[in-house]
């Protein structure tokens, strides 16, 4: 629900922060006090358009931003664990700014996002119902989860759904076989063609760098055996290094009896010594392995050659080389079983249309059913909200295609993951008007009331947690407008309703109400809000009754009206 909102150089508004509560929150107060502007403030947040003109005057920027808690908006959740936000305390803070250049940014727990995303976001938040048409309800996409809602068939369809995923799954595995003849012998010469040169030229894993290295060496083996000859001779030669080290042994050895240190530092001579006779047997193998062999060069380099050529074809590596020979060997052995498993595929696809049809023309039965009974139920809603003579219908058709999978009544319904049904909800806001859609039928008082009888009746709707309507109240009075009052008393009861009203009946049956109104700021005019105390509430809904001059009589008819609205 909306915990709070905070506004900040918007319109006529200076600095401003509102916090809501759960239930019925009532905004009253003289027209032009800027109550719309607050629906227009929430509106921004929710990703609706902005305009410069909306920055307070003398400011370069406007800031909206409103918190929420999201505890148990499982939609929700999903679309922002995909976005990367993080929602750890169930909590979520929506900022918005605009500034006078007009360019401006959107935050979700301050992680910036583009306004499609917000306005993705704000669907599963708060709807709006009014004059700024945030409208869930007028979404056609919409009506088909609300009738499903309504009639219990979250059930029914995921069966459609499931069935609908395999018939597909099922068809798009068929596609990769369904290819014609000239094709397919393309594809077994070309794939047999690939699978006998890889496999011909032998390639090895890790043998490319092998060979490189080896190229490498062959290339300078002249200068590879001319300074490692050199080195040996060093070392092993008649004025190398072992013969002056074993000249020194035996000179030294004649006296290490006769003095201790000199037997340490002999011993040292005698182990270098044989490190060097080593290092000179390894010097002498590694010169007498040097390749000169013209030959060998050539070997070597036709091998790089064909692992190029192969590399040209089939992939950047003999890795990728050999995983191309796999995967052609797959493709030929799909090809070549085709036959059989396509003939299984089509046995499977038949099935899953039956199957299909009896589960989509089912949940068309059941929202049928469903539908005549939510007519029924807002029309009669809408008959005490003081709109006797409106026509409420649920359009219930289906696509008809020649392509279409469900077979039913001489005709082919195209069959999509939800069913066969496409639904919408019309209206006919006067006796004799032709039945229209939603958004086209009604005025800002009377959509609020149709939306209110629809909210009414679909309560247990997995919907948004808070529902503002504007004025809901245009045009009614007395009797209707209690009723009015009642209907969004009982709304609120599992939602957060918030209700802009100039009518004292409905004001009173209020759970938090705010009185809006003008005040100054630095010399200049802004809105306030004031949340009232009880006190207080029963002089508002007085001056609602009574006007500014506020008796004794219009005080205790004003307290009479919120005991008895809090009453029932």
């Amino acid at each position: 629900m909306l915990l709070d909102l905070r506004i900040k150089n918007f319109v006529i508004i200076d600095s401003l922060t509102v916090s809501f509560t759960r239930g019925l929150n009532i905004l009253s107060g003289e027209t032009g006090a800027g109550k719309s502007i607050l629906i227009d403030a929430i509106s921004g947040v929710l990703g609706e358009k902005l305009s410069t003109d909306m920055i307070r005057t003398g400011f370069d920027k406007a800031s909206l931003e409103a918190g929420f808690d999201v505890s148990g908006l499982k939609e929700l959740a999903k679309i922002l664990d995909e976005a990367g936000i993080d929602t750890d305390d169930d909590q979520l803070v929506i900022r918005r700014e605009i500034f006078a250049n007009g360019k401006g940014r959107c935050f979700a727990n301050s992680m910036q996002i583009p306004v499609a995303k917000l306005k993705e976001i704000s669907e599963n938040l708060i709807d709006i119902h009014g004059q700024n048409e945030h409208q869930t309800i007028v979404n056609i996409s919409k009506h088909r989860e609300l009738l499903d809602s309504f009639g219990g068939l979250s059930g029914d369809v995921a069966k459609v759904r499931e069935v609908h995923e395999k018939l597909y799954s099922i068809r798009n595995r068929i596609s990769s076989f369904e290819i014609d003849e000239r094709e397919k012998a393309r594809r077994i010469e070309f794939n047999t063609f690939s699978i006998k040169e890889i496999e011909s030229a032998g390639l090895k894993p890790g043998e490319e760098e092998e060979l490189r290295n080896e190229s490498n060496l062959l290339a300078n083996a002249e200068k590879i055996f001319k300074e490692v000859n050199e080195s040996a001779e060093l070392i092993t030669g008649e004025t190398g290094v072992i013969r002056n080290l074993k000249k020194a042994e035996s000179n030294l050895s004649k006296i290490s009896d006769i003095d201790p240190d000199i037997a340490s530092m002999l011993d040292k001579i005698r182990e270098a010594l044989y490190s060097l006779e080593d290092s000179s047997s390894e010097l002498r193998d590694y010169r007498n392995s040097i390749d000169f062999s013209p030959d060998r060069i050539n070997q070597v380099e036709e091998r790089l050659n064909t692992i190029q050529g192969l590399k040209k074809k089939y992939g950047d590596s003999i890795h990728e080389i050999l995983q191309y020979a796999e995967k052609a060997k797959t493709e030929l052995d799909a090809i070549n079983s085709s036959d059989e498993e396509m003939e299984q595929l089509r046995a499977d696809e038949k099935k899953t249309v039956k199957d299909a049809k009896e589960l989509a023309l089912a949940l068309s039965e059941k929202r049928k059913t469903a539908a005549l009974k939510l007519e029924q139920l807002v029309i009669k809603e809408l008959k005490d909200l003081g709109m006797a003579g409106t026509v409420f219908k649920i359009s219930i058709k289906r696509e008809i295609s020649p392509d279409g999978d469900i077979e039913s009544d001489n005709n082919k319904y195209i069959l999509y993951p939800h069913g066969i049904d496409r639904i919408e909800f019309l209206l006919s806001a006067n006796e004799g008007e032709d039945l229209r859609q939603l958004r086209k039928v009604a005025s800002g008082g009377e959509m609020s009331r149709i939306m209110l009888a629809l909210k009414n009746v679909i309560q247990s709707a997995d919907i948004v947690e808070t529902l503002i309507f504007d004025e809901v109240d245009a045009g009614i009075s007395g009797k209707t407008a209690e009723i009015v009052g009642r209907k969004l008393r009982n709304l609120s009861k599992d939602r957060q309703v918030l209700l802009i009203t100039h009518l004292p009946q409905i004001a009173a049956m209020s759970d938090t109400h705010f009185l809006v109104q003008k005040g100054k700021s630095d010399g200049r005019v802004t809105t306030l809000v004031k949340n009232l105390s009880d006190k207080e509430k029963v002089r508002e809904v007085a001056r609602m009754l009574a006007g500014e001059e506020i008796t004794d009589l219009s005080i205790k008819h004003a307290e009479e009206m919120i005991e008895r609205a809090l009453a029932n």
